[in-house]
């Protein structure tokens, strides 16, 4: 890694380790004074974000092992957080000269077990989990592997995860997330949550009145709320109210009437901030629009950044999302695979993340790297010897 890049990343993880400090127990934090320290920490946190934590990409790597035949399983066909990353992987296989597929699982754990179950049947050498918790479906993967299937983590969180039962970790292969081998669960309580409570509370000098929508039972959107919170135990002027949620409230349409109820009862709250962008589509946007549209400013801030997001960020509904480049993953994914079929050791895949606003946004209709990555594709085709 370049020095530059390398005094980059530890700026950021310094900084966001600073903001990621405890907080209470009680779900909300009430209003005092932000200090002048925390607002400079922040606002550094935020410039270095803007500018991208992006590091070197692999240099080397063993060449293709070919002819293997895998499964992406994707947590949703139809959520970009799962089945951007999937997509790259199917992208990425077809030039290692892989046999790949696609499978959706629906957001349903019941279908994460079955298909999982049914790849190793089929003789799968191995399975990427895209959004697909090691705790949603430990007993098909460990029904998988006893039968020869290889099961690798994308971005996935293993069993031994602290919200995902603390049990033993399992998985066959994770993705390294950072240059100082970092888990995924350690990106999202150390980089990701403090780098989202970073913009709100640069955003509003370090004023804001919260609230914040809280997913807990998904152990991914639990890592981000929580981190998140923590980080904004810091702003002494924020206030901080939690509105609960879950993943059938998600799909069963009750997000709107659930966010409007409580801006409602916080007629004050001038920020709104969801664990994963999806939520912004599922009815969170519409509530804040209709709330805006009685003459309230609010700001509404996302994770993800995914295509639905910077959209929304261009037409000035969604104020921030923290752009994560989703079909990069899923070649990094293949990638790890393809090190562990050769017997090599795992490398850090370079990708970080790009914050974004109406003033900093990616230059086509998707986030997937910052600019000194362009050309990842390529770069992976020439290691693979695929090129």
């Amino acid at each position: 890694m370049s020095m530059s890049r390398l005094r980059l990343f530890a700026a950021v993880v310094a900084l966001g380790a600073v903001l990621a400090g405890c907080a209470e127990a009680d779900p909300s934090q009430r209003a005092g004074q932000t200090t002048d320290a925390v607002l400079d920490e922040a606002r550094a946190l935020v410039a270095a974000n803007f500018a991208g934590t992006d590091r070197d990409l692999p240099a080397s790597g063993p060449a293709a092992v070919r002819g293997k035949n895998v499964v992406a399983l994707a947590c949703s066909a139809t959520a970009p957080g799962c089945a951007l990353p999937a997509q790259g992987f199917l992208d990425a296989a077809a030039a290692l000269g892989w046999t790949a597929r696609l499978v959706d699982g629906k957001l349903d754990p019941s279908v994460y077990n079955t298909q999982i179950r049914a790849a190793a049947t089929a003789g799968a050498d191995a399975i990427a989990l895209f959004g697909v918790d090691c705790a949603a479906a430990e007993g098909a993967i460990r029904s998988a592997q006893e039968a020869g299937t290889l099961v690798f983590a994308g971005n996935a969180l293993d069993c031994n995860d602290t919200y995902a039962g603390g049990g033993k970790a399992i998985f066959d292969g994770n993705l390294i997330w950072g240059p100082e081998g970092t888990d995924y669960g350690t990106f999202l309580d150390e980089h990701v949550g403090p780098s989202i409570a970073a913009w709100v509370i640069a955003a509003t000098d370090g004023k804001a009145k919260i609230l914040q929508l809280r997913q807990d039972d998904s152990a991914t959107t639990r890592h981000t709320g929580e981190s998140e919170f923590k980080a904004l135990s810091k702003c002494g002027g924020c206030e901080v109210n939690t509105v609960p949620y879950t993943g059938a409230d998600l799909l069963g349409g009750k997000l709107q009437a659930k966010l409007s109820a409580a801006l409602q009862r916080h007629p004050d709250a001038d920020v709104v901030m969801v664990p994963a962008d999806a939520a912004i589509s599922l009815g969170v946007g519409a509530a804040v629009e209709q709330a805006r549209a009685g003459g309230r400013k609010i700001l509404l801030v996302g994770h993800e950044g995914v295509p639905a997001s910077i959209k929304l960020i261009k037409s000035g509904q969604q104020s921030f999302a923290l752009g994560r480049p989703w079909p990069w993953t899923g070649w990094a994914t293949a990638d790890a695979m393809n090190r562990h079929f050769a017997g090599a050791k795992q490398v850090d895949p370079g990708f970080g993340f790009g914050a974004m606003d109406a003033e900093h946004l990616p230059g086509g209709d998707v986030y997937d790297g910052n600019p000194d990555s362009v050309g990842y594709q390529d770069n992976y085709r020439r290691i693979w010897g695929a090129s």
